[in-house]
């Protein structure tokens, strides 16, 4: 409480030496969403049943030529069977992989809580081709799309579609442009441990391609360089990225970490949209508890793949102007698994939508005690009723 009291004076301070500026606004915007799930592995059998409302606060302070910053919450009250079932569930609600803590559950009982965290709170100064960001932000160096093994600074899982903002870091983020095309950028953070993550990443335009490099440190532990890029290859989009972690304690050892995805998109004329991606890793991560490992969100980039292989394919069409539709699906080869993911959403009103999302996990599982392999599937589904203002 004290560091998060102390981040958000600093916040203050710093806006109001910046009110020196003559040309002030704000900005405020959000959303209110109420989504009902239903998880089961059988139909015929028990279904946990939970409900979330969701609500998200967006401030925007722009301050002239020179000066921004912005102060963002999510509010949840969740109640339901999970937080009944899963012991802790309802401590780690909040946690974020940041130094401060800036999470607060203001009312919690057997099976429900209400949470308040503050995932956003940056401060930004700009001159010229400079920018310099400090605060909890969001440091996006990915290129595709479901896999992003660049995002070494605040990991994302593709099945938490209704955190549509992604985690941030606590972090320093410069940025240099000396052109129109190509960027420089030098970012550090620090975790919850108070392990820093710094790397630097040169951006540029050749061939119609934005190509990027980066190189750094993960968490203290692991030396990385990656490349990236994003292009056009016969009107369909082309994006991949690459990255090697090797043991910073280890260097001489052969212990190092390939990752690397790359995709392909492209959008018809009638708004048929395809997409294809494929993740490799030499390295893949487990811990023996099955399709959880595919839902809970990654601890760092490193935990982005559950087997060597992963294949990933998704169709989305715009039915009638209101009407929206995709299926998404992956395919695990070592686990002889695979995901399908359809959804639905109707648009009510111009800034209300009502959306249906199913994701149905099947795979075998290798008990980690005796080595005993047996299939596992479960099934999720949600209906949210979503108001953006």
């Amino acid at each position: 409480m004290n560091k998060a009291g102390l981040y958000i004076i600093l916040l203050v301070l710093s806006l109001s030496a910046a009110g020196q500026e003559k040309s002030s606004s704000f900005a405020f915007k959000g959303y209110l969403s109420n989504m009902q799930s239903a998880m089961f592995a059988d139909p015929s059998e028990d279904w946990i049943i939970d409900n979330l409302f969701h609500n998200r606060l967006n401030l925007f302070w722009y301050g002239g030529e020179h000066f921004n910053a912005s102060l963002q919450f999510r509010n949840r009250l969740m109640y339901g069977e999970t937080l009944q079932l899963i012991p802790g569930y309802i401590d780690n609600i909040g946690k974020t992989d940041g130094i401060l803590d800036l999470s607060w559950n203001l009312l919690s009982g057997n099976s429900y809580v209400l949470n308040s965290t503050i995932d956003r709170i940056w401060f930004q100064y700009t001159t010229g081709g400079f920018s310099a960001t400090i605060g909890r932000q969001r440091i996006n160096w990915g290129q595709t799309f479901v896999w992003n093994v660049n995002d070494i600074f605040n990991a994302y899982s593709y099945f938490d579609f209704d955190y549509e903002e992604r985690p941030g870091a606590d972090a320093v983020r410069l940025q240099f442009y000396p052109n129109y095309t190509s960027t420089i950028e030098l970012a550090a953070k620090i975790d919850s441990a108070g392990n820093v993550t710094a790397a630097a990443m040169y951006r540029f335009n050749v061939l119609s391609y934005d190509i990027q490099f980066l190189a750094g440190m993960l968490s203290e532990e692991d030396f990385l360089g990656g490349i990236g890029w994003s292009g056009n290859i016969g009107g369909a989009g082309f994006r991949g990225e690459a990255s090697y972690f090797h043991p910073k304690h280890n260097f001489s050892d052969t212990t190092g970490m390939f990752m690397g995805s790359v995709g392909l998109d492209y959008i018809f004329p009638n708004t048929l949209m395809l997409q294809g991606e494929y993740l490799y890793s030499s390295n893949p991560f487990t811990s023996g508890y099955g399709f959880i490992d595919y839902y809970s969100g990654p601890l760092t980039v490193k935990q982005l793949a559950f087997t060597e292989h992963t294949v990933f394919a998704s169709g989305s069409y715009q039915i009638t102007p209101l009407f929206y539709a995709s299926l998404a699906g992956m395919y695990f080869p070592k686990l002889k698994g695979y995901f399908i993911g359809p959804n639905l959403s109707y648009n009510i009103l111009s800034n209300i939508d009502l959306s249906f999302f199913l994701q149905y996990f099947d795979s075998e599982v290798e008990n980690p005690i005796n080595g005993d392999k047996s299939r596992q599937h479960i099934t999720l589904w949600f209906l949210r009723l979503k108001w953006n203002f």
